[in-house]
Protein backbone atom coordinates (compact mmCIF):
# COMPACT_ATOMS: atom_id res chain seq x y z
CA UNK A 1 0.00 0.00 0.00
CA UNK A 2 1.31 3.45 -1.48
CA UNK A 3 2.54 5.15 2.56
CA UNK A 4 1.24 8.41 0.98
CA UNK A 5 -2.37 6.86 0.74
CA UNK A 6 -2.44 6.03 4.68
CA UNK A 7 -0.81 9.75 5.58
CA UNK A 8 -3.70 11.28 3.91
CA UNK A 9 -6.54 9.08 4.82
CA UNK A 10 -5.61 9.60 8.65
CA UNK A 11 -5.05 12.90 8.29
CA UNK A 12 -8.89 13.29 6.89
CA UNK A 13 -10.28 11.11 9.26
CA UNK A 14 -8.70 13.51 12.45
CA UNK A 15 -9.50 16.24 10.33
CA UNK A 16 -13.17 15.70 10.00
CA UNK A 17 -13.40 13.91 13.51
CA UNK A 18 -11.91 17.71 14.84
CA UNK A 19 -14.27 19.80 12.80
CA UNK A 20 -17.39 17.64 13.85
CA UNK A 21 -16.87 17.94 17.16
CA UNK A 22 -15.28 21.21 17.28
CA UNK A 23 -16.92 23.03 14.05
CA UNK A 24 -13.24 23.98 13.34
CA UNK A 25 -9.75 23.24 13.33
CA UNK A 26 -8.98 20.25 11.20
CA UNK A 27 -8.08 22.06 8.21
CA UNK A 28 -4.81 22.50 9.90
CA UNK A 29 -4.09 18.45 10.55
CA UNK A 30 -5.65 18.06 6.55
CA UNK A 31 -2.86 20.36 5.46
CA UNK A 32 -0.07 19.07 7.79
CA UNK A 33 -0.83 15.60 6.35
CA UNK A 34 -0.54 16.81 2.82
CA UNK A 35 2.38 18.40 3.16
CA UNK A 36 4.30 15.66 4.96
CA UNK A 37 3.99 14.21 1.21
CA UNK A 38 3.21 16.47 -1.54
CA UNK A 39 5.15 19.50 -2.64
CA UNK A 40 3.59 22.53 -1.09
CA UNK A 41 1.65 23.86 -3.93
CA UNK A 42 -0.15 20.41 -4.88
CA UNK A 43 -0.66 20.20 -1.14
CA UNK A 44 -2.32 23.48 -1.36
CA UNK A 45 -4.55 22.83 -3.93
CA UNK A 46 -5.90 19.01 -2.81
CA UNK A 47 -7.03 20.86 -0.05
CA UNK A 48 -10.58 21.76 -1.41
CA UNK A 49 -11.33 17.80 -2.99
CA UNK A 50 -9.58 16.19 -0.02
CA UNK A 51 -12.26 18.15 2.66
CA UNK A 52 -15.47 18.13 -0.30
CA UNK A 53 -16.84 14.71 1.26
CA UNK A 54 -16.29 15.50 5.05
CA UNK A 55 -17.80 18.93 4.03
CA UNK A 56 -21.16 17.20 2.17
CA UNK A 57 -20.93 14.92 5.74
CA UNK A 58 -21.21 17.79 7.88
CA UNK A 59 -23.86 20.10 5.95
CA UNK A 60 -26.16 16.53 6.41
CA UNK A 61 -25.71 16.50 9.89
CA UNK A 62 -26.46 19.37 10.42
CA UNK A 63 -28.89 20.70 8.22
CA UNK A 64 -31.12 22.10 9.87
CA UNK A 65 -29.26 24.23 12.19
CA UNK A 66 -27.39 26.42 8.61
CA UNK A 67 -27.77 29.95 8.67
CA UNK A 68 -28.44 30.84 4.70
CA UNK A 69 -27.97 34.65 5.07
CA UNK A 70 -24.59 34.41 6.28
CA UNK A 71 -23.71 31.53 3.76
CA UNK A 72 -25.07 33.83 0.54
CA UNK A 73 -23.18 37.04 1.45
CA UNK A 74 -20.14 35.08 2.01
CA UNK A 75 -20.40 33.15 -1.68
CA UNK A 76 -20.68 36.83 -2.88
CA UNK A 77 -17.11 37.75 -1.82
CA UNK A 78 -15.36 34.49 -2.71
CA UNK A 79 -16.69 34.90 -6.62
CA UNK A 80 -13.98 37.83 -6.46
CA UNK A 81 -11.45 36.67 -4.19
CA UNK A 82 -11.02 33.23 -5.78
CA UNK A 83 -9.87 34.61 -8.94
CA UNK A 84 -7.54 37.00 -7.42
CA UNK A 85 -6.08 33.98 -4.74
CA UNK A 86 -5.20 31.92 -8.29
CA UNK A 87 -3.44 34.71 -9.64
CA UNK A 88 -1.11 35.43 -7.13
CA UNK A 89 -0.96 31.18 -6.45
CA UNK A 90 0.15 30.68 -10.16
CA UNK A 91 2.73 32.98 -9.43
CA UNK A 92 4.10 32.29 -6.56
CA UNK A 93 7.64 30.39 -5.53
CA UNK A 94 7.30 27.51 -3.54
CA UNK A 95 9.45 28.65 -0.82
CA UNK A 96 7.82 31.82 -0.45
CA UNK A 97 4.47 29.87 0.17
CA UNK A 98 5.83 27.93 2.77
CA UNK A 99 7.69 30.55 4.46
CA UNK A 100 4.28 33.33 4.07
CA UNK A 101 1.49 29.99 4.95
CA UNK A 102 3.75 29.08 8.19
CA UNK A 103 3.49 32.92 9.09
CA UNK A 104 -0.36 33.26 8.52
CA UNK A 105 -1.00 29.97 10.19
CA UNK A 106 0.69 31.46 13.45
CA UNK A 107 -1.10 34.85 13.08
CA UNK A 108 -4.26 32.96 13.22
CA UNK A 109 -3.29 30.72 16.17
CA UNK A 110 -1.90 33.24 18.48
CA UNK A 111 -3.26 36.69 17.74
CA UNK A 112 -6.49 37.61 19.25
CA UNK A 113 -9.74 38.71 17.86
CA UNK A 114 -10.89 41.82 19.08
CA UNK A 115 -14.63 41.60 19.74
CA UNK A 116 -15.78 44.67 18.50
CA UNK A 117 -15.24 42.57 14.73
CA UNK A 118 -18.26 40.95 15.13
CA UNK A 119 -20.12 41.53 11.86
CA UNK A 120 -23.84 41.18 10.90
CA UNK A 121 -24.64 38.79 8.14
CA UNK A 122 -23.85 41.33 4.89
CA UNK A 123 -20.72 42.08 6.40
CA UNK A 124 -19.39 38.64 5.59
CA UNK A 125 -18.95 39.76 2.15
CA UNK A 126 -15.93 41.79 2.86
CA UNK A 127 -14.85 38.40 5.28
CA UNK A 128 -15.70 36.12 1.63
CA UNK A 129 -13.37 38.24 -0.53
CA UNK A 130 -10.37 38.28 2.08
CA UNK A 131 -10.66 34.34 3.50
CA UNK A 132 -11.31 33.24 0.05
CA UNK A 133 -7.86 35.49 -1.48
CA UNK A 134 -5.50 34.01 1.85
CA UNK A 135 -7.93 30.17 0.78
CA UNK A 136 -6.60 30.25 -2.69
CA UNK A 137 -3.60 31.46 -2.05
CA UNK A 138 -2.27 29.26 0.64
CA UNK A 139 -4.87 26.31 1.25
CA UNK A 140 -6.19 28.38 4.81
CA UNK A 141 -8.33 31.31 4.82
CA UNK A 142 -8.34 31.80 8.61
CA UNK A 143 -10.63 34.59 8.56
CA UNK A 144 -14.13 33.62 8.48
CA UNK A 145 -13.78 30.59 11.12
CA UNK A 146 -12.91 33.50 14.05
CA UNK A 147 -15.48 35.70 12.83
CA UNK A 148 -18.10 33.14 12.61
CA UNK A 149 -17.13 31.95 16.18
CA UNK A 150 -18.14 35.71 17.67
CA UNK A 151 -21.98 35.64 15.99
CA UNK A 152 -24.34 34.77 18.51
CA UNK A 153 -25.20 30.93 16.59
CA UNK A 154 -24.76 27.96 18.71
CA UNK A 155 -22.08 25.21 17.91
CA UNK A 156 -23.92 23.28 15.55
CA UNK A 157 -25.44 26.72 13.82
CA UNK A 158 -21.66 27.12 12.99
CA UNK A 159 -20.53 23.70 12.34
CA UNK A 160 -23.42 23.70 9.60
CA UNK A 161 -22.61 27.12 8.01
CA UNK A 162 -19.28 26.85 8.25
CA UNK A 163 -19.72 23.51 6.09
CA UNK A 164 -21.61 25.17 3.60
CA UNK A 165 -19.32 28.31 3.29
CA UNK A 166 -16.19 26.30 2.66
CA UNK A 167 -17.89 23.85 -0.02
CA UNK A 168 -19.21 26.46 -1.77
CA UNK A 169 -15.78 27.91 -1.52
CA UNK A 170 -13.99 24.34 -1.88
CA UNK A 171 -15.47 24.12 -5.82
CA UNK A 172 -14.48 27.55 -6.68
CA UNK A 173 -11.12 26.79 -5.88
CA UNK A 174 -10.85 23.81 -7.65
CA UNK A 175 -12.44 24.86 -10.64
CA UNK A 176 -9.78 28.06 -10.59
CA UNK A 177 -6.75 25.77 -9.95
CA UNK A 178 -7.42 23.69 -12.98
CA UNK A 179 -8.04 26.57 -15.09
CA UNK A 180 -4.05 27.67 -13.96
CA UNK A 181 -2.98 24.36 -15.28
CA UNK A 182 -2.85 22.45 -12.03
CA UNK A 183 -4.11 18.34 -12.74
CA UNK A 184 -5.74 16.30 -10.32
CA UNK A 185 -5.98 13.12 -11.84
CA UNK A 186 -2.49 11.76 -10.53
CA UNK A 187 -4.08 11.74 -7.16
CA UNK A 188 -7.65 10.93 -7.71
CA UNK A 189 -6.52 7.74 -5.68
CA UNK A 190 -5.41 9.78 -2.63
CA UNK A 191 -8.69 11.97 -2.60
CA UNK A 192 -10.92 9.04 -2.81
CA UNK A 193 -9.03 7.46 0.64
CA UNK A 194 -9.54 11.48 1.85
CA UNK A 195 -13.54 11.29 1.25
CA UNK A 196 -14.12 7.42 2.88
CA UNK A 197 -12.39 8.28 5.82
CA UNK A 198 -13.54 11.80 6.06
CA UNK A 199 -16.61 10.08 6.43
CA UNK A 200 -16.05 7.95 9.58
CA UNK A 201 -14.29 10.83 11.09
CA UNK A 202 -17.28 13.11 10.79
CA UNK A 203 -19.82 10.86 12.15
CA UNK A 204 -17.16 10.20 14.95
CA UNK A 205 -16.69 13.61 15.61
CA UNK A 206 -20.68 14.39 15.72
CA UNK A 207 -21.13 11.81 18.27
CA UNK A 208 -18.72 12.51 20.74
CA UNK A 209 -18.40 15.79 20.71
CA UNK A 210 -20.09 16.23 24.06
CA UNK A 211 -17.76 14.14 25.69
CA UNK A 212 -14.56 15.93 24.85
CA UNK A 213 -13.34 19.01 27.00
CA UNK A 214 -13.14 22.22 24.57
CA UNK A 215 -10.53 23.70 26.97
CA UNK A 216 -7.67 21.23 26.95
CA UNK A 217 -8.72 20.73 23.36
CA UNK A 218 -8.06 24.32 22.01
CA UNK A 219 -4.58 24.26 24.17
CA UNK A 220 -2.93 21.41 22.83
CA UNK A 221 -4.53 22.10 19.35
CA UNK A 222 -2.68 25.59 19.61
CA UNK A 223 0.41 24.01 20.40
CA UNK A 224 0.72 21.13 17.89
CA UNK A 225 -0.23 23.81 15.16
CA UNK A 226 2.49 25.85 16.41
CA UNK A 227 5.00 23.68 15.63
CA UNK A 228 3.91 22.99 12.07
CA UNK A 229 3.88 26.79 11.37
CA UNK A 230 7.19 27.04 13.11
CA UNK A 231 8.62 24.00 10.41
CA UNK A 232 6.85 25.78 7.51
CA UNK A 233 8.91 28.78 8.78
CA UNK A 234 12.15 27.05 8.71
CA UNK A 235 11.82 25.31 5.92
CA UNK A 236 10.79 28.26 3.26
CA UNK A 237 13.81 30.47 5.09
CA UNK A 238 16.34 27.36 4.12
CA UNK A 239 14.84 27.25 0.80
CA UNK A 240 14.98 30.65 0.09
CA UNK A 241 18.50 30.80 1.52
CA UNK A 242 19.80 28.12 -0.75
Amino acid sequence: MDLSLLVIATGSFLAAFVNAAFATGGIYILLASSLAVFPVTAAIALQGPFSLLSLIARIGLFWSQISWGFVGYFILGCLVGVAIGAIAFAHAADATLLLLLGCLILGLVWIPIAPRLTLPPKGFAAVGLVHSIFGTLFGIGGVLQPLLLRTPMLKGQITGTLAVAMLSLDVMKIFSYSQIGFDYRPYIPHIIAAAVAAIFGSWVGKHISSRISETVFRRVFRWLVTVLAARLIFEGARALAA
